[in-house]
């Protein structure tokens, strides 16, 4: 697990240029809401009239064996702080993180932007604080499964460089590693816990030169269900069981791609990495529809990302590494008057965690048909990347996504940009919607008529 922070951080940098504002609070605006209000494509992320909270999930991950005599730190306050005000759970569960023990324990974070910052696109954290409610100790005296408490070490709580970025209505998620190499009873003062930072650091970067690194974890769905078998990638077998198959399903975040060769169940989900060879597997959940009383609501779906158990001399047991949600296209990407997009040829661009010139960029066409669930079939897809400072794009076809190769790539220059009030904008994290325009000079234009995608409007997602 301990790579796993590194590769989400370079798929994240993958993204990431120079330029642009990026820090989310320099270019106040006023509103709120839950929808996108420029004409065209709405993001619907929340029901709520007001813009609502983003969400920190800081997932402590732990490491190595269990025996009487290993701590068990126990979490439940989150504290961050930016230039709008402080951020806090204090009425939390505990959470019990073994820490020789493999596990996932994530503590959630809700990150207001109605009241401590009405209006701004994004809120960036810089510090992230180490901090214990107490320690366990577990013994095996008078029964085995006791334990006795210990006080966090001294000169606790303490600040580490992070990077941490939060989008109304989104989630994300940062890594913290935790194990037993870290903290150990004091041999000569059996109610102190030392605390080894070298460790630390070592497994979490945590400086000023390489501090923690957040990344955008839910994810957004587009089905692959009308692209021809030929123009549809592969996914690559994995140590922990996906096997090698048609993927039915794209995933984009703004930091990290993802696909799915089924709809949901079973090991068949990969997180792509900076390495074509090497993708983290893991096992895709559904989404669907929740009906009660004031109608039907969607509801997203969920992803676990699988390791194997580092402990299992077998190389068989497997440990969930990481786990997060992701939506339909079709219930967060809607019409000005609240449904569905119908058949036509959409341009969407991600934000990154650094909210700066360079996001993701999908291009796609959905035909009028649909599936048993109602979802819109896509036809045709592009991927690539939008540099609002240069103001160009690059789209390449979907199959090109598990190799990184660029074959059939399309190229194209953007134009005006708009505020979500509509105004013009340069600032990369102000832009709601611009218009763009394939290239004519090297066929682009002609390749892309030829795929059903037209100039347009790109849309930003983001409310």
């Amino acid at each position: 697990m301990r790579k796993w922070a590194f590769l989400y951080s370079a798929a994240a940098i993958a993204v990431i240029g120079c330029g642009g504002s990026g820090n989310g609070s320099s270019h106040a605006v006023g509103g709120g809401g839950g929808v996108k209000s420029n004409v065209g494509i709405v993001v619907r992320l929340s029901t709520l009239s007001t813009t609502p909270p983003g969400a920190i999930e800081v997932a402590y991950l732990t490491g190595q064996g269990r025996a009487p005599g290993d701590l068990t730190a126990v979490v439940q306050r989150l504290l961050f702080t930016d230039s709008y005000g402080e951020v806090t759970n204090p009425l939390s569960p505990l959470t019990n993180c073994v820490l020789s023990g493999y596990q996932n324990n994530v503590v959630h974070l809700d990150v207001n932007f109605s009241t401590q910052a009405p209006g701004v696109p994004s809120r960036i954290f810089t510090n992230f604080l180490l901090d214990f409610l107490q320690f366990d100790e577990e013994t095996d005296q008078p029964v085995q499964g006791d334990y006795t408490v210990l006080n966090e070490p001294v000169g606790f709580p303490k600040s580490y460089p992070a990077i941490v970025r939060v989008f109304p209505g989104r989630t994300t998620s940062l890594p913290v590693f935790i194990d037993d190499s870290m903290f150990s009873v004091d041999a000569s003062n059996p109610l102190l816990v030392d605390y080894n930072e070298s460790q630390f650091l070592l497994a979490n970067g945590a400086t000023s030169a390489t501090p923690m690194q957040g990344f955008i974890s839910d994810y957004i769905s587009f089905n692959l269900n009308k692209v021809p078998a030929g123009s549809v990638p592969t996914l690559i077998p994995t140590a922990t069981g996906v096997p090698a198959a048609p993927a039915v399903r794209v995933f984009f975040s703004g930091d990290v791609y993802a696909v799915s060769s089924a709809a949901s169940g079973g090991p068949n989900f990969e997180a792509l990495t900076l390495n074509p060879t090497q993708p983290i597997g893991g096992n895709l959940g559904p989404a669907g529809v929740l009906t009660g009383p004031g109608g039907t609501l969607p509801h997203a779906g969920t992803y676990s990302l699988i390791a194997l158990n580092p402990t299992d001399i077998t190389q068989t047991a497997h440990i969930i590494a990481l786990q997060g949600i992701w939506r339909e296209h079709s219930t967060v990407l809607v019409s000005p008057n609240g449904a569905g997009l119908g058949a036509g040829s959409y341009v969407v661009t991600f934000p990154s965690s650094s909210d700066n010139n360079m996001q993701e960029m999908v291009a796609f066409n959905q035909d009028g048909t649909t599936t048993s669930t109602g979802v819109p079939n896509i036809t045709n897809l592009y991927f690539g990347f939008i540099d609002m400072d240069a103001l160009t794009f690059n789209l390449y076809p979907v199959i090109d996504i598990m190799t990184g190769a660029t074959a059939g790539g399309l190229d194209g220059t953007i134009g005006q940009m708009l505020t979500k009030q509509g105004t013009v904008t340069q600032a990369p994290d102000m832009v709601h919607s611009g218009a763009y325009s394939f290239n004519t000079s090297d066929g682009s234009a002609s390749a892309a008529a030829a795929a059903g995608l037209k100039n347009g409007t790109f849309y930003v997602f983001r409310l």
